[in-house]
């Protein structure tokens, strides 16, 4: 049986967090004054939500990367099989293909924990989330690279079973993780800290209301679309 990790020691993550700022809020610009925060946290749940189902339909769909490189656990940006972590599965689904790429390519077990700066920062910034949130999707996975170089039938099926509980053990974490961030307390806690953070980064809220803008003008969009629909099919 899969042990799942507790809503409490997610929740704690947060505890005292916003006593100390984080590295990943140091700003080049600080020309303009920071904007309300109430409005980036407005917005910033806006994004967090877009972030959350994202981060469910990875967590239902079950193709999850394996450490197919060295012994042990690692954090696995893509595998030989292409398939991405949760945390790089979020970013490609919002548009930012060739990030997730260049990661692959220059820093394939890359851990969010550790940067301070850059795109993958900004993009934490931007995504509702905060980094240590983001570091709680980042699951790292098991290798088993002699069963992955076997090549006899009865290995093959070994290492699939093993790569099933794998799946199964990464699952349960997603799922206690998933209700974790879903919780209020945690998801008020998470957006006045990420508010927080941003409002450090002028650059980086112009980005934000952009976004927030486009996905108005996209529902406006889809919402004329089905008036339109109701209307022909009366007529």
């Amino acid at each position: 049986m899969h042990r799942a990790v507790s809503f409490a020691s997610f929740a704690s993550i947060l505890v005292g967090l916003a006593l100390a700022p984080s590295p990943a809020s140091a700003s080049p610009d600080k020309a303009e004054p920071a904007p309300e925060l109430a409005k980036l946290r407005e917005e910033l749940a806006a994004q967090r939500a877009i972030n959350l189902q994202r981060f469910h339909a990875y967590r239902v769909a079950r193709v999850y990367p394996h450490n197919l490189y060295a012994e042990g656990k690692k954090n696995v940006w893509t595998d030989p099989d292409g398939h991405l972590c949760a945390v790089a599965t979020m970013m490609e689904k919002g548009g930012q293909h060739d990030l997730v790429v260049r990661t692959a390519e220059e820093q394939n077990f890359v851990r969010i924990a550790d940067l301070t700066s850059g795109p993958l920062v900004d993009w934490v910034l931007l995504s509702g989330l905060t980094q240590e949130e983001v570091v709680m999707i980042q699951q790292p996975t098991q290798a088993d690279i002699e069963m992955w170089e076997a090549q006899e039938r009865a290995e093959k099926r070994r290492l699939a079973r093993k790569l099933r509980r794998e799946d199964n053990r990464l699952a349960a974490n997603y799922i206690a993780i998933e209700g974790a961030l879903k919780r209020p307390v945690m998801a008020d806690a998470g957006l006045d800290l990420a508010a927080a953070r941003l409002a450090a980064r002028p650059d980086l809220v112009r980005v934000l209301h952009a976004r927030t803008a486009e996905l108005a003008e996209q529902k406006a969009a889809a919402t004329a679309a089905k008036k339109k629909t109701k209307q022909a099919k009366r007529g």
